[in-house]
């Protein structure tokens, strides 16, 4: 036996005998009042009721504009939005504003090839004029909907907030100072094009101008400020005052990796500043048949507009031009209002952090409680901890959905009873999480895992500090709070161990206010992209208690040792996340839920006569596999306007009552090899979208001009690499101008359009507890010029 192994190792905290009892459940309750405490914080309050106060918001009175706004969908040429624009006009005329309805083309350059997508909008536009502006506070919300869906939340939430606020605003005592827009955007369903046009035509004449948008992506949940403009100095500190508001600088990079988009886009583009908040739990009503105005959280939209009407009237009344004067700052949520501090402190925090866990390991190191090798790996096992975490939260719905895939939504993927998941995902989380951890805190030392486990962490905050602006913030607080807290426990006597007890505790309860949110809100996002990230900040949590378990319950290194302790912890999380699961899938059962949700559109080319029926989402049940059998793939000919995406498709009755959409060439003219064509593109069966798309062999699109509005043309991708879709058009139909380099004697185009329900389409056996999510039907036809 050489002489170092028989040094005795010297912990880094004050030695004490293992402690289990009393200590470690006062540990842990407080360590859960400290996760309760914050999520608590961020939970809506009960909603004012109808007869509060005129300058109060209200959420009574805004549910009876969802209530009246949501009894059809609100597609753009359908009678529902027609009646919806003169419900808002009266509305806030009503309320002393000056409104009017802008009535334009919008359309959105996505910087891509393929089918653009342009509509004929309507805003409806209302203004309170101040008494010395400086600048304009635009309240926005969109009032269109998808098609089949009444929109009570997307986005009838949010027209209704603005709505109310407009009304609270117009009861304030004397004239404000600056000028107040309420903008009602049209179009957002299809391309954010109200916006679109609303900037384009607006921007410029209304000076400084901060904009307070309004989204959903669910029913209910905390309103979550996911998008905030830089320099966003003075927009936080008008939050901050505020009780109840939900902001994370992560958010943002979140949201960036959804599939969706708000007509907040092209308010930053203009050079607005401002916010978008969203209602995003309960998502799996969302964009379907089932978000009508019963399954709207009432408390939610009082959080969403009461917070909207003391941020409105606290702009109104500043220099809006000394917006842009003010700093790019960090953001966080704690119970008692909102953390945040310079951008610029980033870098230095994540460092600082860093240095003080290498600190501490250089500590420990002198102590002989660890080495250097150990500690690595220590951080290495720490990594596999929150990796198998995160793999574990996923597993379980992927399992779930292996059982019963149909008890997911057609567009998030969410079940309607997500809670029980919710639960089981974090069962796994920590089993999985303990069964890599335990042993390997047998084997390396209480000490090594603790400290490598906060090299891990502070090594990566590091790393998100200089790579992902506004992400790091996440782990290098929680990490800084715990990485004090070891410090200043290691440099108390050995004799005080109550404490450096208390201290650990402290510090892991300070963690546990800045995790428990995120942990919170990230299932909010759904059960495939927000679980395992809920699942990975549950392991960082686990991560950042091991200091306090190893002064609580300290362990020897003992590479042959083993107990059943070792996996009874793991083992029953493991059990209880089956059997908890087990009751998700039976609460989300067929016969136990609301209709679930099918999507699937009807095809047919009447140039052949050929039907299909075709779908982009998933084949999740029998029925939906019955219908489509084939594919996946791209339909480029049958469908263009997919641009290539794979669809899952089958057979279809043919319609001979739907007629084809005409073209009629009312100029055409040959100038240096082009040709230039004048078209009319209509709808014979009076659908509220024609498309039409050139087959790039036989022709290249050198210019294109539809309903006056320039589109962009760019190299091709593919047969049908240029073509466009245009909603809203008159029964006159929507004028055409091309100006092609023919590779061809004839130039093949493909014309379609498009209704938004299934009326004139073979009859659906869609089951009696379905419902469709797509209820387009698409006619197409070829051609030649």
């Amino acid at each position: 036996m050489t002489a170092t192994s028989q040094r005795q190792s010297v912990p880094l905290t004050p030695p004490q005998q293992p402690r289990r009892g009393r200590a470690v459940v006062l540990a842990a309750a407080a360590v859960a009042a400290s996760a309760l405490v914050s999520i608590l914080a961020i939970t809506p309050q009960p909603p004012a009721p109808g007869d509060a106060p005129a300058t109060v918001f209200s959420a009574a009175r805004a549910m009876a504009h969802v209530q009246h706004i949501s009894r059809a969908p609100r597609t753009i040429g359908s009678a529902a939005h027609a009646e919806t624009q003169d419900y808002l006009v009266g509305s806030l005329t009503s309320s002393d504003w000056q409104v009017g309805i802008q009535r334009t083309v919008g359309f959105t350059d996505w910087g891509t090839t393929g089918t653009h997508r342009l509509a004929e909008v309507a805003n409806v536009v209302a203004t309170l004029p101040g008494s010395a502006p400086s600048g304009t506070v635009v309240l926005a919300a969109h009032y269109d909907t998808v098609s089949g869906s009444p929109g009570a939340a997307d986005d009838g939430a949010g027209v209704a907030a603005v709505l109310e606020t407009a009304r609270a605003l117009s009861e304030g005592p004397g004239q404000t100072r600056n000028d107040v827009v309420v903008l009602l955007s049209d179009g957002e369903e299809a391309g954010l094009l109200g916006a679109e046009a609303f900037v384009r035509e607006h921007a410029k004449t209304l000076g400084p101008t901060v904009v307070l948008n309004h989204e959903a992506r669910g029913v209910g949940g905390t309103p979550i400020t996911f998008r905030i403009t830089s320099p966003n100095e003075d927009l936080l500190e008008a939050l901050s005052s505020l009780t109840g508001v939900l902001v994370d600088s992560s958010t943002e990079a979140t949201f960036e990796a959804l599939p969706n988009d708000s007509d907040f886009r092209h308010f930053s583009d203009a050079g607005w500043h401002g916010m978008d908040t969203a209602l995003v739990a309960g998502g799996a009503f969302y964009h379907s048949p089932l978000d009508d105005a019963s399954r709207l959280s009432t408390a939610s939209l009082q959080q969403m507009g009461q917070t909207t009407l003391a941020l409105a009237r606290t702009l109104i009344d500043v220099d809006l031009a000394s917006l842009q004067e003010g700093g790019e700052e960090r953001v966080t949520t704690l119970p008692w209002g909102l953390l945040h501090y310079p951008a610029t402190l980033d870098v230095p925090l994540a460092a600082g952090t860093t240095a003080l866990v290498l600190a501490l390991v250089l500590v420990a190191r002198r102590r002989r409680t660890l080495t250097l090798p150990r500690t690595a790996l220590a951080a290495a096992v720490a990594a596999v901890g929150l990796v198998a975490a995160g793999g574990a939260g996923l597993a379980v719905w992927q399992i779930a959905l292996i059982i019963d895939p149909a008890q997911a939504s057609a567009v998030v993927g969410d079940p309607y009873q997500p809670v029980p998941y919710q639960a089981a995902m974090l069962l796994a989380a920590v089993g999985v999480a303990i069964a890599v951890l335990g042993p390997a805190r047998r084997r390396l030392g209480g000490t090594a895992l603790a400290l490598g486990s906060l090299v891990l962490l502070a090594a990566s905050g590091l790393l998100l500090a200089l790579l992902l602006a506004g992400m790091s913030m996440g782990i290098v607080l929680p990490t800084l709070c715990v990485t004090i807290a070891v410090g200043l426990a290691a440099a108390l006597p050995r004799r005080w161990s109550t404490a450096s007890d208390g201290i650990l505790l402290l510090g892991l309860m300070a963690a546990t206010v800045l995790v428990a949110p995120g942990i919170w809100v990230g299932f909010d996002v759904g059960l495939g992209l927000g679980g395992p990230v809920s699942a990975v900040f549950l392991g960082l949590l686990l991560l950042l208690a091991l200091p306090l378990v190893d002064a609580l319950r300290p362990v020897r290194r003992s590479p042959r040792r083993w107990s059943w302790r070792a996996t009874a912890v793991p083992g029953m999380a493991l059990t209880l996340a089956t059997a908890v699961g087990a009751l998700g899938l039976a609460l989300n059962r067929e016969d136990a839920t609301p209709s679930r949700q099918e999507s699937v559109s009807y095809v047919l080319a009447a140039d052949t006569g050929e039907g299909h029926w075709i779908s982009s989402a998933p084949r999740r049940s029998e029925w939906s596999q019955a219908l489509l059998p084939a594919g996946p793939a791209a339909l480029e000919t049958a469908a263009p306007w997919t641009d290539g995406a794979d669809l899952v498709y089958g057979p279809a009755p043919s319609a001979p009552g739907l007629t084809g959409p005409a073209v009629e060439v009312l100029d055409e003219r040959t100038r240096g090899g082009l040709r230039e064509l004048t078209l009319r593109l209509s709808s014979t069966r009076g659908a509220p979208t024609v498309g039409l798309w050139i087959d790039s062999r036989s022709a290249r699109v050198r210019e294109a001009t539809v309903a006056g509005r320039d589109l962009p043309v760019r190299g091709a991708s593919g047969s049908w690499d240029f073509g466009f879709q245009y909603t809203g058009s008159a029964p006159a139909g929507v004028i055409v101008r091309l100006i092609l380099e023919p590779r061809s004697t004839d130039v093949t185009v493909r014309i379609a359009d498009r209704s938004d329900d299934l009326h004139g389409a073979p009859e659906l056996a869609l089951p009696a507890d379905r419902v469709l999510v797509t209820p387009y039907v698409f006619v197409t036809q070829e051609m030649t010029l």
